[in-house]
């Protein structure tokens, strides 16, 4: 076969092969999930065990969407100008699509190509669930292109991006930085809010000397105006004017954040509490139900959300979450613990609860403080790390390490790190009542896309599985139970428990358990010479915090 009909042939077989290959690749990208539709902000619900709404977690900054026609032009070129000056010139899923996409794949990031279509899909995934993972991403990435048209994908990202200050999407920036709408934002504010992308902290973390406090935010606002310029999109006049104005002029005080107590006729923020929530940067948590103590169980989901969905999911994404808190549990401990701290108002200082189930389902959890006056008891209110003492006794070795940071001194040297890790107490003393199991104490039980009073084939929903483990040293779990008190709560129900007084502080432990919960209860004392005062008190609070779950009403 002469030559010529050789290559023409292997040619025709090769064009065969891509055509083939190409339209292989258009069905399975056809064939892909859609992409993420978050493209609106909505907080997220918590309820307790039986479906009361309980708190909700959004942004601090009200939210809105828009188009990008209801932009200022100058803030759409500064968003495009800082994640890629081409973004809009380019149309679908193009070459140079595919190949960042697979050097992304390879280990070899380039946010400089497509970087609005990543980092959109990185803001709305879940970053610790698979769907997450870089191959996942690389198909969502040429799927997204596929379905939507460039500015659709710029106006989506816009719209959710973190701009500081609790705002999330261009139209709460523009109000929580300068008090205007994101249309009416001048051509250096709009600068100044495009740089936040990668910097949302902004002039709120102040970095420069004293003579010129704002250098760093002046200097990332000035390289958004540079590249606006050497993109043509401002001319040398405008550049110029923009590089003279101060950035401080005309931002506003950044809002605060934290916990509000939200009541009938409150505020929609309520009054902050900066000791219960300060790390929930951007987010804000309303407490639907005011007066049933539950800040301290809020705070312990909130951290376990995050942890899990990573905080723009959990402030923007609408979860619903159903919780372990029992609710009328709760406001009957919370009764309990005021009765207790007006009883011994001249040396308690405050006071902790913790109850869990049999599962590990935190049921119960109240903090509390005592001005020195009877009748005037803060709940809700967080407790500093105390010494946890000589709580454990024999059982320290065994479990200890679940409950304190350093067991290596004597568990005399143990602390609760926080307020709400009574429970962690709690948790321990499970282990005992299972005879060397441990569960590990939870307070979230399921994540779900809409409300739990929907049906469960309706609902798409993620499970928090229980985690048990054995625990070793059962010898020292035996000489932990042996050494328990009997005590019947008021209804008859028979029950186990231990206290102790912490050496140093004087602060009163009793842990415990029934057939059904365990618990954990510390009185703090104002002088470490009040422990054995308060020490009766702990037990009587154990069984006035116990005796309702036994028995509810």
């Amino acid at each position: 076969m002469p030559a010529r009909q050789r290559w023409a042939r292997w040619l025709l077989w090769l064009v065969l092969a891509l055509a083939i290959a190409a339209g292989t690749g258009s069905r399975l990208l056809d064939n892909l999930p859609s992409p993420p539709q978050h493209a609106t902000v909505a907080p997220s619900v918590l309820y307790d065990r039986y479906g009361t709404p309980i708190a909700e977690i959004g942004p601090s900054v009200p939210h809105a969407s828009l188009g990008l026609e209801d932009m200022a032009p100058a803030l759409v070129d500064a968003l495009v100008a800082v994640l890629d000056p081409s973004f809009l010139e380019r149309d679908g899923v193009d070459a140079g699509t595919y190949a960042a996409a697979l050097r992304r794949l390879w280990g070899e990031p380039d946010l400089a190509r497509d970087g609005i279509m990543r980092r959109y899909l990185e803001t709305v995934h879940d970053p610790h669930d698979d769907a997450a993972s870089e191959a996942r991403l690389l198909l969502a990435e040429l799927r997204l292109g596929r379905q939507l048209s460039r500015p659709e994908i710029l106006e989506r990202f816009a719209n959710i991006v973190y701009l500081g200050r609790g705002a999330y999407g261009v139209h709460a920036a523009a109000n929580a930085w300068y008090g205007v709408p994101a249309s009416d934002l001048t051509v250096t504010q709009a600068a100044y809010i495009a740089s936040l992308v990668d910097a949302p902290w902004g002039v709120d973390a102040v970095s420069g000397p004293a003579e010129d406090r704002y250098r760093s935010a002046r200097q990332d606002r000035d390289r958004v105006l540079v590249t606006m310029y050497e993109h043509g999109m401002l001319t040398s006049d405008e550049l110029a004017t923009g590089r003279s104005q101060p950035v401080p002029a005309g931002v506003r005080p950044a809002a605060a954040l934290g916990v509000g107590a939200a009541g009938p006729g409150a505020p929609d923020h309520g009054t902050p509490d900066h000791g219960a929530l300060d790390a929930a940067a951007g987010g804000f948590v309303r407490m639907l139900i005011a007066e049933a103590g539950l800040t301290a169980a809020v705070g312990q989901a909130y951290v376990q959300l995050v942890e899990r969905y990573g905080i723009h999911r959990v402030v923007t994404g609408g979860l619903h979450v159903t919780t372990s808190v029992d609710v009328p549990a709760q406001r009957a401990a919370v009764q309990a613990v005021r009765a207790q701290l007006d009883s011994t108002a001249s040396s308690a200082a405050g006071a902790e609860v913790a109850v869990l189930d049999r599962s590990g389902d935190v049921r119960v959890l109240v903090s509390a403080a005592s001005a020195p006056t009877a009748g005037n008891v803060d709940i809700e209110a967080g407790l500093r790390p105390r010494p946890l003492g000589d709580l454990l006794g024999p059982a320290a070795d065994a479990l200890g390490a679940w409950i304190g940071d350093d067991v290596d001194d004597g568990i005399s040297a143990v602390t609760v790190p926080l307020a709400g890790d009574v429970s962690q107490v709690a948790a321990a003393f499970s282990v005992i009542a299972t005879g060397g199991e441990r569960r590990t104490s939870r307070i979230v039980l399921e994540t779900s896309d809409i409300p739990p009073s929907r049906s469960l084939p309706d609902r798409d929903t993620d499970r928090w599985l229980m985690e048990r483990t054995l625990v070793p040293a059962a010898t020292s779990i035996t000489e932990l139970r042996a050494g328990m008190d009997s005590l019947t709560l008021p209804s008859g129900v028979p029950a186990l428990g231990r206290a102790a007084v912490s050496t140093g502080t004087g602060d009163a432990w009793f842990a415990g358990w029934t057939t059904h919960y365990s618990a954990a209860v510390r009185i703090t004392s104002r002088l470490p010479t009040a422990g054995i005062e308060l020490a009766p008190a702990t037990g009587e609070l154990f069984a006035a915090v116990l005796d309702p779950l036994q028995h509810p009403p």
